[in-house]
């Protein structure tokens, strides 16, 4: 069997023997391969991942090939499928992968005060690491890198925890040197101040908590934590008696699930911080949806309850879709539901990213203000000092309407115990590790059941065949039935079959589906606006061939370009979900694909626009 290794430079080992893999570029696409085992990874992912934001031209031959060089050395691991590339590999065929498992054992023990088996648990997955998580590969793999860094880091603080709880002898030097290199991490200075002193070192404990003040001054401007102020002024109090006993504020044997992870907070627990409550209001007329809502319960609650005290990396659910698919209006419904389990607060930001990307910078200072902090100069401080507050705490973040993934990455938590939900027209396909659902139309008893909890059941009981119409020409988009839905229910007088005749002609059907600052055509317009020259003229002519679903080589005839431009445009307007699958059958030539019924209205009408002959 091959093992692959993460926990330091990539490699690859068969029977003890290590196989070669040449080239930085192979090694930086079998990383990001492992990194999403099981899955399928497209080759606009790993172009991401390999090159970062300057891909060559000839990016997609150089993953051809890096595949075949990774193929020549580990044998045939790697399966080719319409959508990319996936990798397989054993549940424990990674480094990585044990590491999780021996972290969260380590955890569990921990949790029930087995604190040497913890410690013991602990030291078995660092000895895992053999330098620096994927060997300094650089590049957009290092936000992952930096990702197991962290939880390289978490575990050598949750050792030192179970060390000074089970009585046995801390690593004084190793646990210097992570304080040297990481001088405004509390928990850690926390553990060396109480080994120091319980070792008799009562002055250069003292010394410590002076070094940790300064660094987080001038680092962060604040001051420490209560955590580490009380345990100061608890050895202050005990004096120069190394054999003295530690006082409550110093005990280091609180799990992490209770004392740090929600629940009371008096002197011993984490610093006090307000608990935000951002949310939005759900929406009162929330309908359907139910299958994405219970999938998105279970990643945010768990099966069967909260996981938050007990799971290592930190969960990131995606929705995409189309404008008017409902994205934002299933994940408040879903934050409520789920904000029991969250009971530390709840942070929401519209990132605006459809229209006028909000910059994170702006979106931290926001958060860090709701949590009571105080709000650095620089982004990275900003960043640290967010991170640093939610450490330990359960909290849950709404990031609605991202624009990209580097818009998100600044916001995303570095605790396991904190959950994040984002909402995004992009399928965001370089957020690492997300959970990702994609949100179509709905169905036909779904729409209807939308469109009568937004006119009136008794109207649609009444007009059951023209309530079918509304919800046809409306495409079975939400954002187009609630505004049908809206304009009947101010229009009292109006029949059902009224709205079917307004709807009925294509060349004002935009113009009736608004209401108020609801408007279908300026949600389309958002997703076109954000494409390229060739995506929009593709997707024009597309609109006023107006054509049910069409074949790839269509785009080729429209454009007069080769097939592999045409696929690249088809995939552009895919991921802008102003296109979708229509069908497709074994191979990437067979697939089909269609525009949304009010896409190809909007399409025509620019198309009449833009491409209209000049008159004379």
């Amino acid at each position: 069997m091959t093992e692959f290794r993460l926990l330091g430079p990539v490699e690859a080992w068969r029977d003890e023997r290590r196989l070669t893999i040449e080239g930085r570029k192979p090694r930086a696409l079998l990383a990001a391969l492992l990194l999403e085992r099981g899955q399928v990874v497209s080759a606009e992912t790993l172009i991401d991942r390999v090159w970062g934001d300057f891909p060559p031209d000839s990016a997609r031959t150089l993953v051809q090939t890096y595949v075949w060089v990774l193929r020549r050395a580990l044998g045939d691991v790697i399966e080719t499928k319409p959508a990319g590339y996936r990798i397989r590999v054993a549940s424990a065929g990674t480094d990585r992968d044990r590491f999780a498992e021996l972290a969260a054992q380590g955890g569990a023990a921990a949790a029930d005060g087995r604190h040497a088996e913890a410690a013991a648990l602990f030291t078995q997955g660092l000895d895992l690491w053999r330098g620096p998580a994927l060997g300094g590969i650089g590049g957009a793999l290092a936000v992952a890198a930096a990702g197991l860094d962290e939880e390289r880091l978490s575990v050598r603080e949750q050792r030192a925890q179970a060390q000074l709880c089970a009585g046995t002898p801390v690593d004084l030097a190793a646990l210097s040197a992570l304080v040297a290199a990481h001088p405004t991490r509390e928990r850690a200075r926390r553990h060396l101040m109480q080994a120091l002193y319980r070792a008799g070192r009562h002055a250069e404990a003292l010394e410590v908590f002076a070094q940790g003040r300064q660094a987080l001054a001038d680092e962060l401007g604040v001051e420490p934590g209560p955590d580490l102020q009380a345990l100061h002024v608890s050895i202050l109090r005990a004096g120069g008696d190394p054999t003295g006993q530690v006082s409550a504020p110093a005990a280091a044997c609180v799990p992490e699930a209770e004392g740090e992870a929600g629940g009371e907070r008096g002197a011993s627990g984490p610093m006090a911080v307000p608990v935000p409550a951002l949310l939005p209001s759900a929406t009162a007329d929330f309908t359907a949806r139910a299958r994405p809502l219970a999938e998105l319960l279970r990643h945010l609650v768990g099966a069967g309850g909260d996981t938050a005290s007990t799971r290592t990396a930190l969960p990131v659910c995606v929705v995409s879709g189309t404008g008017g698919t409902g994205k934002s209006a299933l994940a408040v419904e879903a934050a409520h539901r789920s904000a029991e389990a969250y009971p530390d607060g709840h942070l929401y930001a519209d990132l605006s990213g459809a229209s006028a990307p909000a910059n994170p910078e702006e979106v931290l200072a926001r958060f860090l203000r709701a949590l009571g902090r105080p709000v650095p100069d620089s982004l990275h401080e900003r960043v640290d000092l967010y991170r640093t507050t939610l450490t330990g705490r359960r909290m849950l973040l709404v990031l609605d309407d991202a624009a990209s993934e580097a818009q998100v990455r600044p916001l995303l938590p570095g605790a396991a115990s904190c959950a994040v939900l984002v909402t995004s027209r992009s399928r965001l396909p370089a957020l690492t590790g997300a959970h990702r659902i994609e949100l179509d139309v709905l169905g036909p008893a779904e729409a209807l059941a939308l469109l009568a909890r937004v006119a009136g059941a008794e109207r649609v009981a009444a007009e059951p065949a023209a309530a079918r119409c509304i919800a046809r020409l409306c495409g079975r988009l939400p954002l187009a039935l609630r505004t049908a839905g809206a304009r009947l229910a101010i229009r009292r007088h109006w029949t059902l079959r009224t709205m079917v005749e307004r709807l009925s002609d294509e060349h004002r059907r935009l113009d009736e589906l608004a209401v108020g600052d609801i408007a279908v055509r300026a949600s389309v317009a958002l997703s076109y606006e954000a494409l390229d020259d060739r995506a929009r003229r593709a997707f024009r002519l597309l609109g006023a061939l107006g054509v049910p679903d069409f074949a790839p080589w269509l785009v080729t005839a429209l454009l007069d370009t080769d097939a592999r431009a045409a696929d690249d445009i088809i995939e552009r307007l895919t991921d802008a979900h102003l296109l979708s699958v229509a069908s497709g059958g074994r191979g990437v030539g067979q697939l089909r694909y269609r525009l949304h019924d009010l896409h190809r209205v909007y399409a025509a009408e620019r198309a009449a626009v833009e491409d209209a002959p000049p008159s004379c």
